[in-house]
């Protein structure tokens, strides 16, 4: 001790010696100079944020405002307004009709900080957003974005929502039995590779992230069914293990609940105008193919006796019907099904399965699609065992004609509110595509 102490005092000594004193030859007032004069975006975002709401929106870089340890991008300034105007329109409006100003202005987070890169973590994740405190979130990803990519659209408002849900349970927790329904977070194992996807959809976790910790889970299951909708989010669950569907079910019905006990929001009124507002920005529409080919429905029930189905349709059913009958004496039922074989192992493997009496008569089919385009194809498949099936083998020569009339073509699923009114979510048409004319048409089964 006692040598270090001199050692103390003998630097000290030195370093005493050392100083000197001498005017600077600089020029500080020509230093750090700050040239910014606010612009056009500046005053825009002041009119639409900074004004009505005590809102900053913060997108000339400062290094000190995001961790020192990353490597960030400064934001584009062309991605600013087109990014801002999402969010007013696709976060703030929607509380705003729902909610009203005496619930947002309290709570609106006080500024939004822009970010051009992802934050790239060193468990090979990616940050989109974080949420400071309840005062300010930060957005990560801008430079990327782009209206007409409705997927990046949704990822966008996804984060913003999502950080929006933590100050809302920040203000009022999250009820606690939400944590009992899926027990199974994991903390930051969330991103290790034995959390796959499926895994944690088969637990009842809308996303890997899910699995964080229960605050996650509830902001990851509320911004989904916020902002890619109702549809997605049940077609999600549809296709999950029996006891996710389960889970994911009692969690959204907790979604709703916390909202409407905790802060008098009716959620699904808010879904509804999130969805119209997400239509409009980009021009798109969640289409009855995407829906179908990720599985919302169970399938469909046909009538041959259904109002409008076309001639064509009346004319394949009628000569197998009288073929059948022929053969078998029995008259195939006017009522038909083709459901999906199992939504928790595919969206590709469905069921044709006509009666003629009590005799089931079924045939394995492969449907394919294109959300993109709209068009999709059903293929006879090899058939299944059972007598079901070996019906339908025995009868497949009078059948073929219906058969062939809707699976040897390309066909574009659709809406046909045109022919019945107020159908939407209930009838679904397959037209041929050249034409535009309707093939068939069916009843959804939910």
């Amino acid at each position: 001790m006692k040598k270090i102490f001199v050692y103390a005092l003998l630097l000290s000594s030195v370093l005493a010696s050392c100083k000197k004193e001498a005017a600077l030859n600089v020029d500080l007032s020509k230093t750090n100079p700050s040239t910014f004069v606010p612009g056009t975006l500046d005053k825009w975002l002041a009119s639409n944020f900074l004004d009505p709401y005590n809102m900053e929106i913060l997108y000339r870089f400062d290094r000190f405002q995001a961790p020192i340890d990353k490597e960030l991008v400064p934001v584009i300034e062309d991605q600013v307004q087109p990014v801002m105007e999402a969010i007013r329109d696709c976060w703030i409006e929607p509380y705003l009709q729902i909610a009203g100003e005496n619930f947002l202005k309290p709570i609106i987070p006080k500024q939004i900080a822009l970010v051009g890169s992802p934050q790239y973590n060193i468990d090979n994740t990616i940050t989109l957003g974080t949420a400071d405190a309840g005062r300010r979130i930060n957005l990560f990803t801008i430079n990327g974005y782009d209206k007409a990519n409705v997927p990046g659209v949704e990822e966008l408002m996804h984060t913003i929502h999502h950080e929006f849900v933590h100050i809302l349970h920040q203000n009022i927790p999250v009820p606690a039995d939400f944590e009992q329904i899926s027990p199974e977070h994991i903390g930051g194992s969330w991103a290790a590779r034995d959390n796959t996807f499926a895994i944690a959809k088969e637990l009842g976790f809308i996303t890997r992230y899910a699995r964080m910790n229960r605050d996650e889970d509830f902001a990851e299951t509320a911004s989904t069914l916020l902002v890619e909708g109702q549809e997605a989010y049940t077609a999600f669950a549809n296709t999950s293990s029996a006891s996710g569907e389960l889970r994911l079910k009692r969690k959204e019905q907790m979604v709703v609940d916390y909202y409407k006990v905790n802060h008098g929001l009716d959620f699904r009124a808010l879904q509804d105008k999130i969805l119209l507002a997400k239509e409009k920005l980009t021009g798109q529409k969640r289409s009855f193919v995407t829906n179908f080919s990720e599985g919302l429905y169970k399938g469909l029930t046909f009538s041959r006796n259904a109002a409008s189905q076309p001639a064509a349709f009346l004319t394949a059913f009628d000569d197998s019907r009288a073929a059948v009958r022929a053969e078998t004496g029995l008259s195939l039922s006017a009522n038909f099904s083709l459901d999906f074989a199992n939504l928790r192992t595919n969206t590709s493997d469905m069921i044709l399965k006509f009666t003629a009496g009590s005799a089931g008569i079924w045939y394995n089919v492969t449907l394919a699609t294109d959300p993109a385009s709209g068009r999709l194809r059903f293929s006879l498949a090899d058939p299944g065992a059972g007598t079901e099936y070996g019906n339908g083998d025995f009868l497949k020569p009078q059948m073929q004609t219906l058969l062939d009339y809707m699976t040897l073509r390309v066909l574009r699923g659709d809406w046909i509110e045109n022919l019945i009114p107020n159908s939407k979510g209930v009838v679904a048409g397959f037209l041929i595509p050249s034409t535009n004319q309707l093939s068939f048409y069916g009843t959804l089964k939910k």
